[in-house]
């Protein structure tokens, strides 16, 4: 997808990891960031995968409608880094708690935020845009950074506990909570979609979040899933962002 639209390619050191760093150079003074959601974590309820990456790169795709400069953000251990900070101390194989329990780890948060750094500097400021997962990362991300003009979640996990709780999942131990930070900065605005149809983030979830947020906008989206159309919608979005 990147040698089709001439995107830059290229691996990126954060503080600990290495990422997949996918930059469109289009021109502009403001950055578009990437966030994809947590890929393939799970291979079914029981089996962690060897390779979270997910088949569908969501973000990537919306990414190929966006006019403005862009950047697509690879998370930790994701991509094919082969990355030796993916592996567990005196273990030979790959962690898996990476893409599991410490998805949100301030270790990753830091290491995001540091290779971002590299790209970042040569803007007058920052969007962030994620989805699900990504969308976790985007908010612990904007809470560290002092770039960040908005943000743009699409059906975001901002209360971790609340997810878990909700589907009877283990708690992510290690991992940071959205909800245990301080709010943002009142001048960021943020922009969050949850389609009506999605099982996976629900409104009576995302409400709480969302209420202790100055200026924070819920849309509702009738027809949209968790991981369905929102292609459809981007466009439209990226126009509401601009105005």
């Amino acid at each position: 997808m990147a040698a089709r639209h001439n995107w830059d390619l290229r691996y990126q050191t954060g503080e600990q990891f290495r990422h997949l760093l996918v930059h469109n150079r289009n021109p502009g003074r403001i950055l578009h960031v990437y966030l994809e959601g947590d890929g393939r974590a799970f291979v079914n309820t029981r089996r962690v995968a060897i390779d979270p990456t997910p088949a569908r790169p969501l973000m990537l795709e919306l990414m190929t409608l966006d006019a403005d400069p862009a950047l697509y953000l690879g998370r930790p251990c994701y991509f094919g880094t082969r990355d030796h900070a993916c592996r567990l101390e005196g273990e030979p194989e790959w962690g898996p708690v990476w893409w599991t329990s410490r998805r949100y780890d301030e270790a990753v948060v830091s290491s995001l935020n540091a290779a971002l750094d590299s790209i970042a500097s040569d803007y007058d400021g920052i969007t962030l845009f994620g989805h699900s997962g990504g969308a976790t990362l985007a908010m612990l991300m904007a809470a560290r950074r002092q770039d960040v003009l908005a943000i743009v979640t699409l059906a975001g996990n901002l209360d971790t506990r609340a997810w878990s709780v909700h589907h009877g999942y283990g708690a992510l131990t290690g991992s940071l909570n959205p909800m245990n930070d301080a709010p943002l900065k009142r001048s960021i605005r943020q922009l969050h979609y949850l389609g009506e149809d999605d099982t996976n983030i629900t409104a009576e979830m995302l409400r709480p979040a969302l209420e202790r947020q100055a200026g924070s906008e819920l849309n509702l989206v009738p027809g949209i899933a968790h991981n369905c159309c929102w292609r459809s919608l981007w466009p439209d979005i990226l126009k509401q962002l601009d105005q």
